[in-house]
């Protein structure tokens, strides 16, 4: 596998006084975020975040699946990411590396711990029925801050997210149609975003 480059002595001095200097390599002031960039596609549920240089594809799926036995009344909520060998050259195809499983449990972590999204109102039927919403983040440019573009597409994707609205009569379970039913927005509490920042001497 190929390795991400190790910057040299010369280079990492250089980066330190530039930041001493209260610059950085791209123009930037030291406070000063990288430009950020939203697109809503035509789908419900899938979004094109460009954080700097750093794009991310968010794409939200969901589901009917029995619940888990230890959480009968709660949908489940799932993460999934791929680096594509695209986006950098140090990354391969066809095998997860410890950079994409990390991005992927840190995103489901800030999304699920913090409870942004209301589980319970994925229910249908108790024990039975419930939604699962999954997540499939694809990143299509790597110039830094994977963490940060990824969580934030992540969440605008749920936002921009309609599921197939339901009706249970009795032991009957519908699922309607986008086209004769309007979906239904998911319930998102609050809106957790990853920022990364570093200390220097």
């Amino acid at each position: 596998m190929v390795r991400e480059a190790i910057p040299s002595v010369n280079e990492v001095n250089f980066l330190l006084e530039s930041l001493r200097q209260g610059r950085r390599v791209d123009g930037r002031e030291v406070y000063d975020m990288r430009s950020l960039d939203i697109k809503l596609g035509s789908d419900f549920g899938y979004v094109e975040v460009q954080l700097g240089r750093t794009r991310v594809a968010a794409n939200v799926s969901a589901e009917v699946v029995r619940p888990m036995a230890d959480k009968p009344t709660e949908g489940q909520f799932l993460i999934n990411t791929e680096i594509s060998p695209m986006a950098a050259p140090f990354f391969e195809s066809g095998s997860r590396s410890e950079e994409e499983v990390l991005i992927s449990r840190i995103v489901e972590k800030a999304l699920r711990r913090s409870r942004a999204i209301d589980t319970e109102g994925l229910c249908i039927v108790a024990g039975e029925k419930v939604w699962q919403i999954r997540v499939d983040l694809l990143f299509l440019d790597h110039d830094g801050n994977l963490v940060d573009c990824a969580s934030i597409a992540a969440i605008t994707a749920l936002l921009h997210f309609r599921r197939p609205d339901v009706t249970v009569s009795g032991e009957e379970v519908t699922i309607h149609p986008v086209d004769q039913r309007n979906p239904v927005p998911l319930s998102i509490h609050h809106i957790p975003i990853c920022i990364t920042f570093s200390f220097y001497d």
